[in-house]
C-alpha cells in the first residue's frame, strides 16, 4: 500500500499539477494513518462525529499533504 499511494502522489502532483491533497480516516484505523504518514501526510484536525455507518457515529481525522511538503522531501 505504501508504495502505491507513494506513487499516486507523485502522479496527482507531477502530472496532474495538484498542490494539496487531502485524506479522512476513522482515528481506529491506526494502519492507515500509519500509511499516511509515512507518505508525508501530516495530521490536520479532527471531526468529532462526521460519519454515520451502521448506526455508530464515528470521528474523522483529517490529513493533508501540500506539493511543497513533498518536495522538500525530495532536495
Amino acid at each position: 500500500m505504501q508504495e502505491a499511494l507513494t506513487f499516486f502522489t507523485h502522479y496527482l502532483f507531477d502530472e496532474l499539477g495538484l498542490r494539496r491533497l487531502e485524506a479522512d480516516i476513522n482515528p481506529d484505523n491506526v494502519a492507515s494513518a500509519r500509511v499516511l504518514t509515512k507518505a508525508g501526510f501530516i495530521k490536520e484536525g479532527l471531526l468529532r462525529h462526521r460519519w454515520e455507518f451502521d448506526g455508530a457515529v464515528n470521528d474523522s481525522e483529517i490529513y493533508g499533504l501540500l506539493k511543497s511538503d513533498l518536495d522538500k522531501t525530495r532536495d
